[in-house]
């Protein structure tokens, strides 16, 4: 009986102490002159502004679980729709279009952000970009990025990788024809 007791109790505290953990780091963006570049070349010499709305998210996006580890956050509080909105806002403004006073708005919808971790790696992003001008269109994304065969280190991968899968995902929105009718 008292070896019953025993493993009882151990298997108790293994229980209580193997919870879950958040995968979580604090993702940096940083504007990509690739896609600065662009946003100039869509828009020529036009001295057209722009503003940002709210960039929202479809049901179930944040907090998506990677393994067994746990749910996976890009930290700061953020949710991944409005790490994306603040990504567009930081690529208008390096492009010199940006302006909060602008008579046009953009807003966002991550109608999906969804990620593998296991080979091959990657975070696949749909999003959809209306205009307050009565434009919009849908781009889609695909970023590959390296693993791990250990859950946390690949999990913590997902996390780091979402600020390169992020530029990518704007790189097909501001490469695509349909960006300069937003304005």
């Amino acid at each position: 009986m008292n070896k019953f007791v025993t493993l009882s109790v151990l298997a108790g505290l293994t229980l209580l102490a193997s919870g879950c953990s958040t995968v979580s780091s604090v993702a940096q963006y940083k504007a990509s002159t690739r896609n600065v570049i662009t946003i100039k070349d869509q828009l020529g010499n036009s001295d057209k502004k722009v503003k940002l709305a709210d960039f929202t998210s479809a049901d179930g996006i944040d907090g998506s679980w990677c393994r067994a580890v746990g749910p996976v956050s890009i930290g700061s509080g953020r949710t991944l729709a409005q790490f994306v909105g603040d990504a567009l806002q930081e690529e208008l403004f390096m492009a010199g279009i940006y302006s909060s006073g602008a008579p046009v708005a953009l807003s966002g919808h991550l109608d999906e952000a969804k990620f593998s971790s296991i080979t091959p790696a990657a975070w696949e992003i749909t999003l959809t970009l209306t205009s307050s001008n009565g434009y919009s269109y849908q781009t889609k994304s695909h970023y590959s990025f390296s693993t791990s065969f250990d859950a946390i280190s690949a999990c913590k991968n997902v996390t780091d990788a979402f600020p390169a899968a992020v530029q990518e995902t704007l790189k097909q929105v501001v490469s695509d024809p349909r960006f300069k009718n937003m304005l």
